[in-house]
């Protein structure tokens, strides 16, 4: 599948206001209800997968016990944060994946309190919001925030946002509240304006002091992730591994400015309201990387979950990017790279799933 030649650049935005700390803009009227990850629950068809859980509080996934905060803590930070607006109720909000949050009910609105649930580092919160803004000012639908704190009573960074009602899309295509080539064409259209986000320079999202070759920042990617992966972990051994990433680094074209990827896409993270496609939500993982960086989890967690989505999502997303020759060398480094970080994500945090990605990896290197 080829995917194409860049468009122009897109100037990166200024500063917002209301929040010094971060720079992003809030919206009264913007919010989403995030919801638990259940990605490799339920197949399309009804075909159950891999189990995942949502944040639990025990030791090894909630290391610095978040699972134990109390309710009023939280709603202190919340009067610190919104001090003009009146709260009539606050109580733990939807499940997620990897945040805690809790859900307020207000004299302006729906209220979430997010709290991070596997950093605390602020500047990973803070990347997080400004790829959110990023792409909200390319035309992406997305959240916008009311308020950021870097450090709290909590001893964590808390985020208020507004809550925006509806279901991930792929909880409303299994209950056919949602048509599939309408949602993949919408999805496209998202990732292409995304895309279109560039500047020079690949790495976070808050750092412009990164390199100026994608070949380079692969390079670094996949010797940071071999460093911290098992070598028994690996098929076929390291120097395989380490030498199918040299020879696809190698075939690369040039590639132009790096664009904003989003890091995560699957449907999971696609808010679907009464039917219609609404937002692009989770900006957690995103970087400036080659864009074809995004299309290992779109192929899996897409294309190959949900049969029908391919053909309207590329023609969507094609009319930002149109098809060149020069993508598949880009597409198969992007493959690569996902089933790599995603063994090496997984053997930290899922371990049911690591022999997945361990296939993936090995079909990978030996070319399939």
């Amino acid at each position: 599948m080829g995917l194409g030649a860049g468009q122009a650049d897109r100037a990166a935005a200024g500063e917002g206001r209301g929040l010094r700390a971060d720079g992003v803009r809030p919206a009264a009227h913007h919010a989403y209800g995030d919801r638990r990850d259940d990605r490799r629950q339920v197949r399309p068809g009804g075909v159950r997968g891999r189990p995942v859980g949502g944040l639990r509080a025990v030791s090894g996934d909630d290391p610095r016990g978040i699972g134990e905060l109390k309710t009023e803590e939280v709603a202190a930070v919340l009067a610190e944060l919104c001090p003009t607006t009146a709260v009539s109720s606050l109580q733990p909000g939807p499940a997620s994946y990897s945040n805690r949050l809790w859900l307020a009910e207000t004299d302006e609105g729906r209220l979430l309190v997010r709290v991070p649930g596997r950093t605390d580092d602020p500047e990973y919160v803070r990347a997080t919001l400004t790829a959110t803004r990023l792409a909200g000012e390319a035309g992406v639908p997305t959240v916008r925030y009311r308020a950021f704190a870097p450090t709290t009573r909590l001893g964590l960074p808390v985020v208020v946002q507004e809550f925006r009602p509806g279901e991930n899309a792929a909880t409303a295509l299994r209950r056919n509240g949602a048509d599939l080539r309408h949602l993949a064409g919408r999805l496209g259209e998202w990732v292409g304006l995304l895309h279109g986000v560039r500047r020079d320079t690949f790495g976070a999202v808050t750092d412009s002091g990164g390199g100026h070759s994608w070949s380079e920042a692969a390079a670094e990617d996949v010797r940071r992730v071999l460093a911290a992966v098992d070598e028994d972990l690996l098929p076929a051994g390291r120097g395989a591994v380490e030498s199918a990433f040299h020879r696809a680094i190698g075939e690369l074209g040039p590639t132009g400015p790096a664009s904003l990827v989003h890091g995560d896409l699957y449907l999971d993270n696609v808010l679907v309201d009464r039917g219609t496609p609404s937002a692009l939500l989770d900006f957690e993982h995103a970087r400036f990387r080659d864009r074809f960086a995004d299309f290992g989890k779109l192929t899996e967690l897409l294309f190959e979950w949900w049969p029908g989505s391919e053909e309207p999502f590329l023609e969507s997303y094609r009319e930002h990017f149109p098809a060149d020759p020069s993508d598949e060398p880009r597409l198969r480094l992007g493959t690569g790279l996902y089933a790599l970080s995603q063994l090496g994500y997984f053997a930290r945090w899922q371990a049911d799933l690591v022999p997945v990605y361990r296939a993936r990896l090995e079909n990978w290197v030996r070319g399939r």
